[in-house]
Formats: C-alpha cells, sequence, structure tokens
C-alpha cells in the first residue's frame, strides 16, 4: 500500500486519516503546532500512522492531501 501524507490533522484530516488507514495505507500526519501534538491521534489510530513535520509529510513519494 502507499503512504500518504496529511498537512493538517483537524477534523477533515484526522477523518482522512483514519479512512486511509482503515483501508491499509501509512498516514504521516502533520500540523503547525508540531508532531509531539499529535500523539493522542497517532495512538488511536495505530501502527500505521505517524506524525512528522510538514516537510516530510510533503516528501516525494508521498500522496499529499
Amino acid at each position: 500500500m502507499s503512504t500518504i501524507g496529511l498537512i493538517g490533522s483537524g477534523l477533515i484530516g484526522s477523518t482522512v486519516a483514519r479512512l486511509a488507514v482503515a483501508a491499509g495505507h501509512d498516514a504521516v500526519l502533520s500540523n503547525r503546532r508540531g508532531p509531539e501534538t499529535l500523539s493522542g491521534l497517532v495512538a488511536e489510530l495505530g501502527s500505521k500512522a505517524r506524525a512528522a513535520a510538514s516537510a516530510e509529510a510533503h516528501r516525494p513519494g508521498t500522496s499529499s492531501w
């Protein structure tokens, strides 16, 4: 499966991340406050999700939304 990078993890971003993980994709989440603020969401999503800086979520080879 592919990796989906999400810049923004509010209501829409977190919903897309949940759907992506449920479909078997890896999700890289970012927000303006920094990856450490996403620990709760990442824990909820499980091993297929991780938090990163925006630049990493938008790197080549990642489908960014």
